[in-house]
């Protein structure tokens, strides 16, 4: 009898027990598939358009992402003048209110790009575009192309590409002051194309919009644009190459803080710039120096004696006069500090170099001395350049160490300052430790060109100017790594590439940049046809 209890009781503790038990349950697959888009109300590609809300039904919940850069409107709409819902959260349908009066027979379209995402998984609804039209029928044209930076190797994301109609309401500054009829984007690519145009003649611009506003503003946009008029539709390999233009000079308010310089932001091209101070016991000596990596220049003249400072700042068509007070301040005057770009070694190929924060006036090389390792005398020479830089001259060779004394009067800066007793010491690598690369150019019909070696970072580290096909290009003391080429047609031959600008329809020169890296080796030659 009691076995006939206990085995039933074994049973429905085991039962009971395994009930209890934590366990995993198994999941479906992964959902791998982009929302899909039930209904729209009014119907996509509507025509005789007059509604105020729009509302498209998804099958799931999902979300807008960065909408306000993904959504393009075409033709522009004032984002002020419509709404889009939902903002920050997840819905399963999305609804646009428009407070808009619209133009007669147009065809509007709502690109959304790659803004709509489900809510949980994030797979994506690419590139769903909403059309309607005020008139009898939808426009559907299309014209694409592509977008790359006229200089750098990469392209920023989202450049807005924009037609204008070819009609009698076109001139040639409408960039700056009136909205496009059509718009595109890039997003995340060089890729744009318009879809849903009207057959007609139209202008192709592109910026890099800032300001999200449709208007170019040249401090701040870069451009591109098409040389020709293209006639929609159209067949043309649409190839643009944008840039920034150089902004027309200006210099603003000075600033002092010291009673024998003046300081100045300034934008533009500053080859033409004089500044003269009209005071009549001013003495005419004076100098400008301009601040590496800033838009700054600084005046330096020697002190007098002044309340009032007259300044005429004059560059091309630009004029200027200021007046400034004797600076109240008294501020310590700076010393002459001296400054080397070397660290206790030099590259074979280049040269020594010393900075200072002053304007120089002299070097006299009878008060300096470089001694090789053997404490053999080098012989050397130097100059300044920028004002404010020492550049020494002299053949730097493999496995070698280089002692250069500077003693005082061997540095005199502009305001007759020396400096106290130099030295440095500098070390060469073997020949081995380097690589050399050679170019092949072929196929290239026009020169001459400038040919640059980049790193990865596209800092330029050593530049050739062929002529023509006949000149070599050779690199030599090379650091072993990864490098980049960088071609530029030098149409103007000033040996340095140059921008566009809009107004002159002058596009930037033309660049061609290298498809794969070169890896360069220690005590390798390396040969790269281009």
């Amino acid at each position: 009898m009691k076995i006939k209890f206990i085995i039933p009781f074994i049973v429905v503790i085991f039962i009971m027990s395994s009930c209890a038990k934590r366990g995993t349950p198994e999941g479906g697959p992964i959902d791998e598939d982009p929302p899909k888009v039930l209904r729209e109300v009014p119907p996509n590609n509507s025509v005789f358009f007059n509604d105020q809300r729009i509302r498209i039904f998804f099958d799931e919940y999902i979300k807008l992402d960065d909408i306000n850069s993904q959504l393009v409107v075409s033709p522009p709409i004032e984002k002020s003048k419509y709404s889009i819902f939902p903002q920050g959260g997840a819905s399963k349908y999305i609804d646009i209110d428009i407070n808009e009066t619209f133009s007669d027979s147009t065809t509007y379209v709502f690109n959304f790009g790659q803004s709509i995402k489900d809510n949980n998984e994030e797979n994506e609804l690419p590139f769903y575009k909403y059309a309607f039209s005020t008139g009898t029928y939808i426009d559907s044209l299309e014209l694409d192309g592509v977008i790359n930076d006229s200089y750098s190797s990469k392209t920023e994301e989202l450049i807005t590409a924009m037609l204008y109609p070819i009609n009698d309401r076109f001139y040639d500054s409408i960039i700056y002051k009136e909205k496009p009829r059509y718009v595109a984007s890039t997003l995340d690519s060089t890729y744009f194309k318009f879809t849903n145009l009207k057959k007609g003649k139209y202008h192709l611009v592109a910026i890099k919009d800032y300001n999200n506003n449709f208007l170019f503003d040249p401090l701040i946009d870069k451009i591109a644009f098409y040389d020709d008029i293209i006639e929609v539709p159209a067949k043309n390999d649409i190839d643009l190459s944008i840039f920034r233009e150089e902004p027309s000079f200006f210099i603003f308010k000075p600033f002092q803080n010291f009673y024998n310089r003046v300081s100045f932001g300034y934008r533009g091209e500053n080859d033409s710039l004089k500044i003269n101070i009209l005071n009549k016991n001013f003495d005419k000596s004076s100098v400008i120096t301009y601040e590496k990596d800033k838009d700054t220049l600084t005046f330096w003249f020697n002190e007098f004696d002044y309340d009032t400072l007259h300044m005429k700042i004059k560059n091309k068509s630009y004029l200027k006069e200021y007046k400034l007070a004797y600076p109240k301040k008294i501020l310590e005057e700076d010393s002459l500090q001296i400054e080397s770009d070397n660290n206790n070694a030099i590259e074979l190929g280049s040269k020594f170099i010393l900075n200072s924060n002053i304007p120089l006036k002299f070097v006299d090389n009878n008060y300096i001395n470089i001694l090789n390792k053997d404490s053999v005398t080098v012989k050397f020479s130097t100059k300044i350049e920028n004002k404010n830089k020492v550049v020494f001259d002299f053949d730097v060779l493999p496995n070698d160490k280089y002692s250069i004394n500077l003693l005082p009067n061997s540095i005199v800066d502009f305001y007759g300052n020396t400096i106290d007793t130099l030295s440095y010491v500098l070390s060469t690598k073997k020949t081995s430790d380097y690589g050399t690369l050679i170019l092949s150019i072929s196929s290239l019909k026009t020169y001459p060109i400038i040919v640059e070696l980049l790193d990865l970072n596209e800092k330029i580290i050593k530049t050739k100017y062929l002529s023509s096909n006949l000149d070599d290009c050779i690199f030599n003391n090379i650091r072993p790594g990864d490098y980049n080429i960088r071609l530029i047609y030098d149409k103007n031959e000033n040996k340095s590439w140059d921008s566009g600008n809009y107004l002159k329809k002058i596009n930037a020169e033309k660049t061609i940049h290298s498809i794969e890296k070169i890896k360069v080796r220690a005590n390798w030659i390396i040969r790269e046809i281009i």
